[in-house]
């Protein structure tokens, strides 16, 4: 029987010309490892372990940047990101709204997305949705602030809805 860390590597072995894909949320949890850690069945397995868990006690949402107006945008621009609880909810925004648009999978700091999250970014003009350290996501305004005072004193915050 094969595990996460096999279907990754599988994937990551086939021909360019082999169209089959990995589960959304395979790829995510992987994806939100350091590179090195990619060939690490041990961690490979726990992130995807760990995902699942996250997701299963709403603790993740899935992000988009919507660059339809092609304008420069910051994450503060509360037109630009979108934040959706599932990705079965990002999937029907998809279907009206942007069929080939993709969504990234994040936790949530502190516990269910609930309404909305609080995002922080060392870089906020940055689009570099698919690194990990792009954004951190929180649950609530207060454990948004209490992480910036520890670890960026000069840090903001941005409050984004969740689309459910």
């Amino acid at each position: 029987m094969s595990d996460a860390f096999d279907r990754w590597v599988e994937w990551c072995s086939k021909p360019p010309s082999d169209r089959r894909g990995i589960p959304a949320e395979l790829y995510a949890a992987v994806m939100s490892l350091p590179e090195a850690d990619h060939s690490d069945r041990q961690r490979v397995n726990e992130a995807v372990r760990s995902h699942d868990e996250a997701r299963g006690e709403g603790r993740t949402v899935w992000l988009y940047l919507d660059y339809h107006d092609r304008a420069p945008r910051t994450i503060e621009d509360s037109g630009w990101v979108k934040v959706f609880a599932s990705a079965d909810v990002a999937e029907r925004w998809f279907k009206e709204n942007d069929p080939e648009g993709v969504a990234w999978e994040y936790e949530v700091e502190g516990g269910r997305a609930r309404g909305s999250v609080w995002l922080h970014s060392h870089d906020p003009e940055s689009t570099d949705i698919g690194d990990v350290d792009w954004v951190t996501l929180f649950a609530s305004q207060a454990c948004a602030e209490k992480w910036v005072e520890q670890n960026d004193p000069t840090g903001k915050i941005w409050e984004h809805p969740v689309q459910e």
